[in-house]
C-alpha cells in the first residue's frame, strides 16, 4: 500500500470506504497522480474484506471521496490527513 508521492502542497485526505458485503475498489484507480496510498481493510486473519483506504491529495474532500466507488460501500469517510498521522 504505497505509491511515493511529494510531501508538500495541496490538501490532503484519508478516505476510508467502510465495507458493505463483496470487495470493491480492488484495484487502484485510474488517475494516480495525486494518490497517496492504497489498499484494501482486511480482517486479522486477511480473510475478510472490510473496507478500502486511501491517502489523497485533493482540492476538497468531495473530490477526495470520489476516488472510491459510492455504492460499494455502507459508508465512506473522509478525514483531513497530513504526513504523520491526522491535523491537531
Amino acid at each position: 500500500m504505497g505509491i511515493p508521492r511529494r510531501r508538500t502542497g495541496g490538501n490532503r485526505f484519508l478516505v476510508l470506504g467502510l465495507g458493505s458485503g463483496e470487495g470493491a475498489d480492488a484495484t487502484l484507480p485510474a488517475d494516480r497522480d495525486e494518490l497517496i496510498a492504497y489498499g484494501p481493510l482486511l480482517s486479522d486473519d486477511e480473510s475478510t474484506w472490510l473496507g478500502t483506504a486511501a491517502l489523497v491529495r485533493a482540492p476538497d474532500p468531495e473530490t477526495a471521496r470520489a476516488v472510491l466507488t459510492p455504492d460499494r460501500y455502507a459508508d465512506i469517510e473522509v478525514h483531513r490527513w497530513q504526513f504523520g498521522g491526522r491535523p491537531s
